[in-house]
């Protein structure tokens, strides 16, 4: 199952695991994922903070990918297309966006 950590204000993903101990063993910690960046988003600035539990999804992977909720690449960044289809700032770029296909 993935595990994406994206910005709440921009949707930029700073994180994406795509299975577990891909480049950990286990799951990294919120603490040492936000560290790595100071605390603020690397593309809008805004300070990165521990999601509430209305943020977490738990969904298969079918469903996620359905609901657009895996990362694309957007002008060479990874974003969660579900969080920029109402942010107008990056619309100009949708038509960058590479939508994975599921097999």
């Amino acid at each position: 199952m993935p595990i994406v950590y994206k910005c709440k204000n921009c949707g930029y993903v700073f994180h994406y695991l795509e299975h577990v101990g891909q480049d950990y063993i286990g799951i990294p910690s919120l603490n040492e994922i936000i560290g790595k960046y100071g605390s603020v988003c690397p593309k809008c600035g805004s300070k990165l903070s521990k999601p509430s539990q209305e943020d977490i999804v738990i969904t298969s992977l079918s469903t996620a990918v359905k609901k657009n909720m895996l990362p694309v690449s957007v002008g060479g960044s990874l974003y969660v297309l579900s969080s920029i289809l109402d942010t107008s700032v990056y619309k100009g770029e949708l038509d960058k966006v590479k939508i994975p296909v599921e097999k």
